[in-house]
């Protein structure tokens, strides 16, 4: 009897132990890769939300070189439009080191990370055509 409620704990123990590992599997997406194979990943819990500086954006994290990317994108899905619109770089330890605002059209369509990001985000908006 005793053995068998161990048993039991450790199971529940194990399977809570690893729900936050599941769930985070969920938020990042990889749409792409660099030329040196290094991941770009999209948060698909902030797509779409607003951020402070950006306005809607739609979120890719790059880690590099000690160093964490994290590009923020405008889609308009009924125009099949994208731009680049800003980005921070933070350091190993998350401090922001740089931030910059653009407003640079990028490619909407192909196999880019952008572009990979704005279809799964156009197809989770259910907009028309994606």
């Amino acid at each position: 009897m005793l053995v068998k409620r161990l048993c039991a704990v450790a199971s529940a123990v194990i399977v809570l132990s690893l729900f936050p590992v599941a769930r985070g599997a969920e938020q990042f997406l990889t749409v792409g890769t660099d030329d040196g194979g290094v991941p770009f990943k999209l948060d698909t819990q902030t797509m779409g939300k607003k951020d402070r500086k950006f306005g809607e954006v739609i979120k890719i994290y790059q880690l590099k070189n000690d160093s964490m990317f994290e590009y923020m994108l405008h889609a308009s899905c009924a125009d099949e439009r994208l731009w680049m619109v800003g980005y921070r770089i933070y350091n190993n330890a998350g401090k922001k080191i740089s931030e910059e605002k653009e407003d640079r059209e990028i490619p909407a369509r192909g196999d880019t990370p952008g572009s990979t990001a704005m279809k799964y985000y156009c197809q989770a908006i259910k907009a028309r055509g994606w």
